[in-house]
């Protein structure tokens, strides 16, 4: 194969419009057939690399002369692929598949009853040694955190074999509560065994039961006047309180459901269908959707409607809203197949997790159907006759200003190029003002300093678009007029409830301002120039929010910082490196502040009472 094969195959389009996600990639010959099933943290890039010789195996180049088709599911994380990858392959026993094994070994963890003070152990092969075996565990960074968790809630010990029959005196895991100490101290082994099980039960996801067990010993403590040790209990409970714990997306009762997500932008749809058999993943169906009208629930009546005249039908259709047809849907569909579905409009749960899952791979479809390049030419296009600007617009940046509660006001610009944010470019602004803060003194100072760096290094947008009404498009255009240097603005208001000539309260939708024009011009919501105007605000609104919650938690945290004896520029930077919020200080215990602090468990518990008060 040549260096130049990923362009001369025959699916190599196809490989170039796989998404940058974590899933499962299914290899099909001509005739349909499934005969290599992968998992990868990024599809895109691993699919490619069986074309760049990257993978070297020698059954590559078998497997590429047959390989005709590639289907793929997305999946929220790399954890979900591990499991649905396992599935397929035991569904569809790919030739491929048989002798190659993965490249990676996976993290489990191991328990040996047969010592008399048992560990968790960190092991990437499970033997037939008698031992316990937890796992595996496709994310180690999550793992770890588990394990971290357990340590804080159950003092086991964590020391080797030879440190643990070698040591004179407790570690520092005994001085900070983390472990029992049974190295040198006399420790109930019974007590110990039930410790055991409580940790055996967290890697299980049965954390409830744990905590309701140490709650249960924290009421018997404090009944018995032994406050320290119901203290100890407490934190404990606290941490397993504060600890949420990734959900596996397997369902253990052995449902049959089919998941439908829906991607619109416009009049293009795409639907997605994930099949949920005997409570595992079995593979999804994409369909793309031209010219569409009406709203999303009549999209779904009518695409529920035509596919279960031919399909198996499940226990359960999840669906992403709800629909008032509902019923008369069910009874068309029991008519035609002689079942009796329930439609679930998913809210929380493993469902929400999979619909999360279907709409990830109805974007993904939506996006490989519908070229995202001539999208948004089309959109450009409009905007350029629309709001009458002197050049179709390819960069186009937004200005967002956040005053929360009259303190910190900060700035933010986010940029799109060519439709697709850019991050790398996105820019925030610090505006400290010594007296009221006033957001349109802010957008004027912000536009001026942009556009002055702007002309500086030749990088200035095609359109920037301001955040706001008239007041702050008339700040944002005296800054342009200053320096004398034509920028197309225009700015975005919200839609807001008025009252009409009746007193009626009616919702005024969303409108644009052009400079030195009185009258705004109305959006229409489902016009695909307005959704993206919308995408482009609410980015801006999400990225400008989260850096001025991070200015004011750091201003808060120094605040209080300041006031305590002991802490000192050095400490301070630590704290708010390892913790960066307030917040995440307060709840956490004096142990982990002591640990992650690097300080002495007396100053710890003096920052804890501070933050408390």
């Amino acid at each position: 194969m040549s260096a130049d094969s990923e362009d001369k195959h025959p699916i190599a389009l196809r490989v170039q419009s796989l998404p940058e996600s974590p899933g499962v990639y299914l290899m099909k010959d001509k005739e349909g057939k499934v005969i290599y099933i992968g998992k990868a943290k990024n599809l895109k890039e691993r699919v490619r690399s069986y074309f760049n010789f990257q993978d070297t195996r020698a059954q590559i180049a078998f497997l590429l002369d047959r390989l005709y088709f590639i289907d793929t599911i997305i999946t929220e994380n790399e954890e979900q692929a591990f499991v649905l990858e396992s599935d397929l392959i035991k569904k569809y026993q790919p030739r491929y598949n048989i002798k190659l094994k993965d490249d990676k070994a996976y993290l489990s963890v191991r328990v040996n009853h047969e010592v008399e003070w048992p560990r968790l152990d960190l092991v990437r092969r499970i033997e037939n040694d008698g031992a316990k075996y937890f796992g595996p565990y496709s994310s180690s960074s999550e793992l770890r955190a588990v394990l971290e968790l357990i340590k804080t809630v159950i003092p086991l010990r964590s020391c080797s074999d030879t440190v643990f029959l070698n040591r004179q005196r407790p570690c520092l895991e005994y001085e900070i509560k983390r472990c029992a100490g049974p190295c040198c101290l006399p420790v109930d082994k019974g007590e110990y065994q039930r410790w055991i099980r409580q940790a055996e039960r967290i890697l299980e996801g049965r954390s409830q039961e744990v905590k309701e067990e140490i709650v249960s010993k924290m009421n018997q403590a404090s009944e018995e006047l032994r406050f320290e040790e119901a203290a100890l209990y407490r934190d404990r409970v606290e941490v397993l309180e504060n600890f949420k714990a990734g959900k596996d997306i397997i369902s253990y009762r052995s449902e049959n459901r089919d998941v439908f997500g829906l991607y619109r932008e416009g009049s293009l749809a795409a639907i997605s269908i994930l099949h949920v058999r005997d409570g595992r993943i079995l593979n999804n169906e994409n369909f793309p959707l031209n010219e569409v009208i009406g709203s999303d629930e009549e999209i779904l009546e009518s695409v529920l409607q035509q596919y279960y005249e031919r399909a198996d039908v499940p226990n359960e259709i999840i669906i992403p809203l709800e629909i008032e047809s509902e019923k008369v849907l069910i009874d068309q569909i029991e008519k035609a197949r002689e079942a009796r579905p329930k439609i679930i409009s998913a809210k929380r749960g493993i469902k929400r997790r999979l619909l999360g899952i279907s709409e990830l791979n109805a974007r993904q479809a939506f996006k490989e159907k519908f070229n995202a390049e001539d999208r948004y030419s089309a959109i450009a296009k409009d905007l350029y006759k629309k709001f009458s600007l002197s050049q179709v617009p390819r960069r186009i940046e937004c200005l967002d200003i956040s005053n929360l509660q009259g303190s910190n006001i900060v700035a933010a610009i986010v940029t799109f190029q060519d439709g697709f944010p850019d991050k790398g470019s996105y820019k925030k602004f610090k505006l400290p003002f010594s007296e009221k803060p006033d957001d349109f003194k802010a957008m004027y100072e912000v536009v001026l300093r942009r556009l002055v760096r702007g002309i500086e290094d030749e990088n200035l947008p095609d359109l920037l678009i301001i955040d706001g009404g008239m007041g702050q498009l008339n700040a944002a255009l005296k800054a342009r007029d200053e320096i004398g240097y034509n920028i197309d603005m225009i700015s975005l208001a919200k839609s807001r409830a008025v009252n009409n000539e009746d007193g009626e309260s009616v919702l005024k939708p969303e409108r644009v301002f052009l400079p030195y024009k009185e009258d705004s011009i109305p959006l229409v919501s489902t016009d695909p120039t307005t959704q993206f105007l919308e995408r482009v605000r609410d980015e801006t609104h999400r990225f400008v929010i989260t850096f001025h919650r991070t200015q004011r938690a750091k201003r808060v945290f120094k605040s209080i910082l300041d006031e305590i004896p002991g802490i000192g520029e050095e400490r301070r930077k630590k704290l708010l490196k390892e913790f960066g919020s307030v917040d995440r200080v307060r709840s956490s215990s004096i142990e982990e502040i002591s640990k992650l602090g690097k300080l002495p468990l007396s100053l710890a518990q003096r920052i804890k009472e501070a933050l408390e008060k």
